[in-house]
């Protein structure tokens, strides 16, 4: 890394790929000085328990909507203080004081919100405080699969990347591409058994392919030490 980031700010926090992410953060938090989340009013309510888990390990919660541009600016640029949750009756904010800006981004939103990215990014941009962004990729390398062209969201994260290449010109945007995870693949085994499953009672076993073709795979843990080699 070009810098060392201190105070970093994670979209997407609640899923499959941000809690690994957030977890991570979490375990390292004495080398930052801010580790905060950005989510709705919707993952509050659905993940309550995972938000709360977060904002007992010292997570300051922003609660908004990426479509409110102001609001999101406000949050990167720290002059907006974190949202009071249901469960804290006093209402007291966890946030530091005096506030600091944000100057690492870690987008892990989901494959409904990937077009988002492209506003938060002009924010960013606009933000000069703001130093690093790393876009919801966590994949394929979508611009070498041929499979993209009938793959809904990587035309989106496609169209992400063109924006970067075309009008970022400031910030430091890394995509992290890790291949398939074999938590994910393995867990659908039991219900897709032609991906590949063993059988232990009945003795059978189902072999992807001819069996003899090299795989790889990455698991979630591995990518969270790549983004996170501290």
């Amino acid at each position: 890394m070009s810098f060392q980031p201190t105070n970093i700010l994670i979209f997407g926090a609640t899923g499959v790929i941000g809690k690994p992410i957030v977890d991570e953060l979490i375990n390292e938090k004495a080398s930052f000085r801010r580790i905060a989340i950005f989510t709705s009013q919707g993952a509050v309510t659905s993940k309550a328990d995972v938000i709360r888990r977060f904002e007992e390990s010292g997570v300051e919660v922003f609660v908004g909507d990426l479509s409110d541009h102001e609001y999101t600016r406000h949050v990167l640029e720290g002059t907006r203080p974190c949202s009071p949750l249901p469960w804290n009756q006093d209402g007291k904010s966890t946030s530091p004081s005096p506030l600091e800006p944000f100057d690492s981004i870690i987008s892990a939103v989901g494959r409904t919100a990937i077009s988002l990215q492209i506003e938060l990014l002009r924010l960013a941009e606009a933000v000069e405080t703001v130093k690093r962004f790393f876009p919801s990729e966590y994949g394929t390398d979508i611009e070498f699969d041929a499979t993209s062209a009938s793959e809904p969201p990587h035309q989106q994260k496609l169209k992400v990347r063109a924006f970067i290449n075309s009008f970022i010109k400031r910030l430091e945007c890394t995509y992290l591409v890790t291949g398939p995870y074999s938590d994910l693949f393995l867990s659908k085994m039991s219900a897709a058994p032609r991906m590949g499953s063993f059988d232990v009672q009945a003795k059978h076993a189902t072999l992807l392919y001819q069996g003899e073709d090299p795989i790889s795979f990455t698991s979630i843990s591995e990518y969270v030490l790549a983004l996170f080699p501290w």
